[in-house]
């Protein structure tokens, strides 16, 4: 009886203990540099059917806060956050050489500490400090830091090193924030006749690895496949034929591994935080990600880009700890989720991916001969709008409609935006210049307002694409790239300039309605329904955008109601309205999903204002970096040029006052967008680019008319122009 008593006590206990061991949780993180999608699309249709079909897939951005390169993306990768490399960083075990000193002894150099156990990281100190100077403030060790505090073991295997240098970059996604980390990188990888410099990794001792229970807790491994990253830097000296033998033999060995590897861990991530060169070359700069977990099949995405089939490798950081159950902020990123669960067909994504790297390819000739063409355009107009009322009227006429074909651009920019695929570039460029021009031709020859309507038409359908989530925008020459990665959803700056001012163009009629309340009332209303599109964290998410509009509508409303200027009144109205703004963008921000306004109120809120001052000083980098670089310099250049001689000439101005408000308010609004928006060049560009265009256009059409008298003064406020 007594054994009997002791065996109900005891037997609880034990299965209580299998249940707590079989409650912990192993996850690999395969980290295989190289790998591109041209070697995932074989694996997927060539490989070991079976298990890819069974991944969840996903294509993932892997910018970093410098150059490409493998080690930036890593650091990147293993800080949460945008971040940069040092030269010279690597790991080393413990009796490797460095400089002629034992890897420890070097280390103890260096730092003062000599590590007894783990990899030895010299470079961690100089890798900190480097990252601390960045706007990004990327923090390299967290992750891991985090994981150590969770009591969870961390565990490094592999390398990538190749015969003239080593490359051992798989630790910086585990190492703590005292440059430790557990592993073995030499023994991960065996000696091998015929392989890439003679070595290849080591798949028997890395499954033994896996499946050998030394920790009774949750455990984290990183194994740094890198036979990969060797073939390819082998390539250039290799038989053409017997490299494609071995690269098919590599990715085999890949598919072998991760069947292996999947029975002996939890979850496994399959992570390329570089493509090879090829790849790169061929512009397929976004990075391939498999995930086995709980839920077979599907595809990958976050809150991060809200697009299907894409992630950025922020999102890694943020997903590893909630595979954990750890509630950690601070991160940029956010967790990953799967979509579509059970779906084994991966062809949406290999075809996606394939219409990114498309508009990635082509966009700069595309945008070069598009902004030359209205830079053109605008010097044509400009030229021919100082010409006297009755000469060369046939070349006005063709002016107009040239002015028209760009005003109507941007529409067609974004309707064909997901057909680009189908009509290859000559094709899309050739529908663009017919659209544009028959669509030019069609209202300059019907419709009383030419530039309403284009407004009318523009304003819609940006509005429609944005309610339904930016479809177009996505996959528009004129919206936002996710392999550039500045920004994954909402109304990028190309079209928030756009947008405005063809908000205006739709108002323009308004303007000059003799009922004062009734002009106002259109204006609140337009302004109101701009902060919700412009701001709402479901729909513009464009925090620049949003501001731009209020000052800009501000500016409008006090000039529909006070006919002379008053700059202390100015001043008060748009600090008024600036704060009002920005209590609104804040409540449009408590409602769904968190994004970067979401985050930036956050840190602002909680007193951090480091943050908002590096994001400010991003911002003002970006903006100077595209002035330098970019085609939309002369487009920017260009119009405001010509907007500062509509405003400054004194001869001649067109008589109506919805006109005159017209062009004092666009100009207001393009300067907003370019002290306020990140890419502020681009949004100050197409908007002032439309706001001269108008001008042009209604000046023309006076002089046609002879709606106009030369030296007249409108009013003792204004200057008059010609």
């Amino acid at each position: 009886m007594l054994v009997v008593f002791i065996s109900f006590l005891v037997i609880p206990i034990v299965e209580s203990q299998a249940e707590q061991v079989d409650e912990s949780k192993k996850i690999l993180a395969l980290i295989v540099p190289g790998l591109s999608f041209n070697e995932a699309e074989w694996l997927i249709y060539h490989g070991d059917s079976s298990i890819w079909k069974n991944a969840s897939f996903g294509a993932m951005n892997v910018r970093s806060d410098g150059p490409y390169s493998y080690l930036n993306h890593m650091v990147t990768i293993g800080a949460g956050a945008k971040a940069v490399g040092v030269q010279g960083w690597n790991s080393f075990e413990l009796d490797e050489e460095i400089n002629g000193f034992e890897a420890s002894e070097w280390m103890y150099q260096l730092t003062g500490f000599k590590p007894m156990t783990g990899l030895v990281h010299p470079d961690y100190h100089r890798l900190e400090d480097k990252n601390k100077e960045t706007t990004h403030k990327g923090s390299v060790g967290l992750f891991g830091e985090i994981l150590k505090q969770h009591d969870i073991a961390r565990a490094v295997y592999g390398h990538s090193d190749t015969l003239e240098e080593k490359v051992r970059y798989g630790s910086l996604l585990a190492i703590d924030q005292s440059g430790y980390v557990s592993g073995q990188l030499k023994e991960a990888v065996q000696h091998k006749t015929g392989a890439p410099y003679g070595i290849e990794m080591n798949e028997d001792f890395l499954i033994n690895k896996l499946s050998t229970n030394v920790e009774k807790g949750n455990q984290f491994f990183v194994i740094e496949w890198g036979d990969l990253y060797r073939l390819y830097d082998q390539q250039n000296y290799m038989e053409v034929h017997h490299f494609e033998r071995e690269e098919k033999r590599q990715l085999k060995r890949i598919s072998s591994f991760v069947t292996r590897a999947r029975n002996e861990v939890d979850q496994v991530w399959l992570l390329a935080p570089m493509m090879n060169k090829q790849a790169y070359d061929e512009r397929k700069q976004l990075a391939p990600v498999f995930y086995w977990g709980e839920n077979a099949g599907g595809f990958l995405t976050s809150n991060t880009t809200k697009q299907d089939y894409l992630v950025s490798s922020l999102d890694l950081i943020p997903t590893f700890l909630a595979a954990y159950d750890i509630q950690e902020k601070g991160f940029s990123g956010n967790a990953i989720k799967q979509s579509n669960i059970g779906m084994v067909d991966k062809t949406p994504v290999i075809t996606r991916v394939n219409e990114i790297v498309l508009i990635y390819k082509s966009r700069a000739s595309v945008l070069s001969i598009y902004i030359s063409c209205l830079v053109i355009a605008l010097i044509v107009a400009a030229i021919f709008g100082f010409l006297g009322a009755n000469k060369r009227q046939t070349w006005r006429y063709i002016t107009r409609l040239i002015l028209l074909c760009a005003l109507w651009s941007p529409f067609w920019f974004l309707a064909l935006a997901g057909v680009v695929d189908k009509l290859g570039i000559a094709g899309f460029v050739l529908t663009l210049i017919t659209g544009s021009f028959l669509c030019g031709y069609i209202v300059e020859r019907t419709a009383r307002n030419p530039i309403f309507w284009i407004g009318s038409f523009t304003f819609l359908l940006m509005t429609i694409d944005v309610f339904m989530g930016s479809p177009l925008m996505q996959r528009s020459y004129l919206g936002y790239d996710p392999i550039i990665g500045a920004r994954y959803y909402g109304i990028g700056n190309e079209f928030a300039g756009v947008y405005l001012i063809s908000a205006m163009m739709l108002l323009h009629p308004i303007l000059t309605h003799s009922n004062r309340v009734l002009r106002i009332a259109y204006i609140t209303i337009m302004l109101l329904f701009l902060t919700i599109v412009l701001g709402k964290n479901t729909l513009g998410t464009n925090a620049g955008a949003t501001l731009s509009a209020g000052l800009a509508f501000a500016f409008l409303c006090y000039r529909s109601v006070f006919q002379t200027w008053s700059w202390r009144l100015l001043v008060l109205l748009f600090g008024g309205a600036l704060s009002s703004l920005f209590i609104l963008l804040y409540m449009l921000q408590l409602t769904g999903e968190q994004t970067h306004i979401g985050l930036a109120f956050e840190r602002l809120l909680n007193g951090d204002l480091l943050y908002i001052k590096d994001t400010i000083q991003r911002k003002l980098a970006m903006n100077w970096k595209i002035f330098k670089h970019s085609n939309w310099t002369q487009l920017f250049v260009t119009s405001y040029l010509l907007g500062a001689v509509i405003l400054y000439r004194k001869r001649l101005q067109l008589n109506e006052l919805g006109k005159q408000l017209f062009l004092q308010t666009g100009v207001i609004s393009s300067f907003a967008l370019l002290l306020l928006n990140d890419s502020g060049v681009v949004a100050a560009a197409t908007s002032m680019f439309c706001v001269v265009s108008a001008h042009y256009y209604w000046l023309s059409v006076s002089k046609e008319e002879n709606e106009f008298v030369i030296g007249k003064t409108i009013n003792p406020g204004q200057a008059v122009e010609d």
